[in-house]
């Protein structure tokens, strides 16, 4: 037992050099990671509105980080800090991460660092966000997690592994894998923001069953209007793909459509009609 302790112990001491602590004005503070020297990353919701953000880096020192670029749609934010810190390794893919393994949040307090133990409660493929975000695996820690240590590392019992935490529901949580924080910090750094397609305004139940109310609005240099889809069409499928929901929708308006061409299945006035559609990159 004293090794197995002795063991855990350690990998919250590597995996804790490279956490920060953030406070983020009025919002609950949280953690974040050192993604590269002068960089971290961290999850976008922890952030709210805020540009500049004090920071508390492992040597106890504190800094001042100031928003690089965000992705709601995957919920990553990237920070710039003046303060060098030293050289980090990569962050390690969560590729053999399964269901059932030990795993190890981390994240930095005021008084230090902030450490959590659970299992995977779940393990599976690709998946995407409400708001259209391609995440690489979806991967749901069962334990229970400090709000603090909100955006910061986690690692399995042999490191190889290591992702960014978010909140989900009381104790499990789900997490970003290494592999999209990877894809989207360097887009970040590069761009400052991920193209966003542009989406469809939510529509309300018109009744029973499955039918929706219909576009209530077409934006007038949107895709959509060149397109020439009208207000009150009603979307039943997504290139041979049923609608069920406006989420189905946003599901499929992730960063990496832009550009494609899809087919919309409507019905306008009762009447069956296909449109296509170029997926535009939003503002």
């Amino acid at each position: 037992m004293s090794q197995f302790s002795d063991a855990m112990q350690a990998l919250v001491d590597k995996a804790s050099r490279r956490v920060v602590a953030i406070n983020a004005g009025d919002r609950d503070a949280a953690s974040g990671i050192l993604w590269r020297s002068g960089l971290i990353v961290t999850a976008d919701e922890a952030l709210g509105e805020e540009e500049d953000v004090e920071l508390t880096m492992p040597d106890g020192g504190t800094a001042t980080g100031t928003l690089a670029g965000r992705d709601p749609s995957s919920d990553i934010a990237l920070l710039r800090v003046e303060a060098q810190a030293a050289t980090v390794e990569s962050l390690k893919a969560a590729s053999i991460m399964k269901s059932g393994h030990l795993a190890i949040a981390v994240g930095r307090g005021s008084n230090g660092e902030i450490a959590a133990s659970g299992i995977v409660k779940e393990c599976g493929g690709s998946w995407r966000s409400w708001a259209g975000g391609l995440i690489d695996r979806r991967i749901l820690l069962d334990l229970d997690l400090d709000s603090r240590a909100h955006g910061g590392a986690v690692v399995d019992a042999t490191e190889t592994s290591s992702v960014s935490p978010r909140s989900d529901h009381a104790i499990a949580r789900l997490v970003i894998p290494a592999e999209t924080v990877d894809r989207i910090a360097e887009a970040l750094a590069v761009k400052g923001s991920i193209a966003r397609a542009i989406s469809a305004s939510p529509c309300v139940r018109s009744g029973a069953g499955e039918d929706w109310s219909g576009r209530r609005k077409v934006d007038a240099d949107g895709p959509a209007k060149r397109a020439g889809v009208h207000v009150g069409d009603v979307l039943t499928a997504w290139s041979g793909e049923p609608i069920r929901d406006v989420h189905d929708v946003f599901r499929r308006l992730g960063p990496d459509t832009v550009g494609s061409t899809v087919t919309l299945d409507v019905t306008r006035a009762n009447q069956p009609a296909s449109i296509e559609v170029v997926v535009a990159s939003g503002p």
